[in-house]
């Protein structure tokens, strides 16, 4: 039996066991649980912490298995670390010091503890110093290849054993040539229209260190940006919605609407958090960002208990590629197809969630005008790619919430 302790920085909050069948379990401590100012873990937890917390056979529970690493960077860390294919709990440990968060993992010191009780169980199915080591041990979500690393003097490296990056470097990808670009670009559009956006910067893909460089195609340019889980050597709890709806990351697209996400922000945040998500919803639609999951929305903890919606993050225009659907990652009001999202959505989208509809208008039209002003005003069309560019003027054209504006 295999079993992990899982801490919030300096708290141990519980542990992750592994019986002999590959069944893997969680609960929480009772010196956690009888904390005072007790940090939290996820919302999908605080309902009942006496719980014990099940993933489906061989597989994390939801909120642990939206921790490891995706899509390419998961291939290469269990290649580079001879983890076998599939074994989440492996994985987990083996990224568990540097995780998206202020979660950390580790091996259970002597072992596993008493065996779990099967009654009350819940089964939940919705190198040296100075030196740059090779070794991959940090954990990002996402198909698109990405790093955390450190940033000095516009240097890219991987952080040493004892390190933990602080920006995330995203590469070119030839199925989506000048990705880097065209997020630069929709980022620092969302930047001039009044959003929350963490610091980011394009940089040669020379910038790269030698470890890094295999990984990139030559001559394209990459994107950096400032991780908003760290500040200096202190990490900033975070959860993503995929992990607040305890769905597993493969049902990322599914089950949940935006009304649902809207909903959410309003119960565990505030009425301000709803309508902060509306804009932002509002420019997932005016940017042609058909990627926006549960896994691309979060929440962050600054004093580890009261959350906030986090700065936004993974904005990309995937119109530009003409190839794409031009579906949303999510049901807005029932409809997935961009060219029928129209004012109706968003006020269908309001009496789901439980909130005032004229209100939710009149926000969706103010910051769908600030939008179209940042983007004649600002550097946004320099920025982006001109036929990445020319295919966002084409879709606006075309999708009823956005063709009465002139958008040049």
């Amino acid at each position: 039996m295999r079993a992990l302790q899982v801490s919030l920085g300096s708290t141990i909050v519980g542990h992750l066991t592994e019986d002999d069948g590959g069944r893997v379990s969680f609960r929480f401590l009772d010196d956690y649980r009888e904390l005072l100012h007790r940090p939290v873990l996820s919302q999908s937890f605080e309902d009942d912490l006496t719980k014990i917390y099940r993933g489906k056979r061989n597989e994390l529970p939801p909120f642990f298995a939206n921790l490891v690493p995706e899509g390419p960077l998961r291939e290469l860390i269990e290649s580079n670390l001879e983890i076998p294919n599939g074994d989440e709990m492996a994985l987990l440990e083996a990224v568990g010091q540097d995780l998206p968060g202020a979660v950390e993992i580790s091996a259970l010191e002597g072992g596993a503890p008493e065996d779990l009780p099967e009654e009350g169980a819940e089964e939940n199915g919705l190198g040296e110093a100075g030196e740059e080591e090779t070794v991959l041990r940090f954990s990002l979500a996402g198909v698109q290849l990405k790093f955390s690393v450190l940033r000095e003097a516009e240097k890219l490296t991987l952080p040493a054993h004892n390190q933990r990056g602080d920006w995330i470097v995203k590469l070119d990808s030839s199925r989506f040539p000048q990705v880097a670009e065209n997020e630069f670009a929709v980022l620092e559009w969302a930047r001039a229209a009044g959003f929350d956006v963490p610091e980011c910067h394009l940089q040669p893909v020379s910038s790269l260190s030698p470890a890094l460089q295999p990984y990139a195609i030559p001559g394209t340019s990459v994107l950096v940006i400032q991780r908003y889980d760290r500040e200096g050597s202190e990490r900033i709890h975070q959860e993503d919605f995929a992990q607040v709806v305890n769905q597993p990351p493969r049902l990322k697209y599914d089950h949940v609407s935006y009304e649902q996400c809207a909903a959410l922000a309003r119960q565990i945040i505030d009425e301000d958090a709803y309508f902060e998500f509306i804009r932002r919803l509002v420019f997932v639609v005016a940017s042609g960002n058909t990627d926006a999951h549960l896994k691309n929305w979060s929440l962050v903890y600054p004093d580890g208990v009261n959350p906030q919606l986090s700065p936004l993050y993974d904005q990309v225009c995937i119109v530009a590629w003409g190839e794409m659907p031009r579906v949303l990652a999510l049901k807005l009001a029932g409809r997935r197809n961009l060219l029928q999202i129209d004012e109706e959505a968003f006020s269908r989208l309001a009496e789901k969630a439980g909130a005032d509809v004229g209100r939710t208008l009149s926000t969706a039209r103010d910051v769908l005008q600030r939008i179209v002003e940042s983007w004649r005003e600002s550097d946004i069309q320099r920025l982006m790619p001109p036929a990445h560019a020319k295919a966002l003027r084409d879709y606006w054209r075309k999708v009823p919430l956005l063709s009465r504006f002139s958008f040049g």
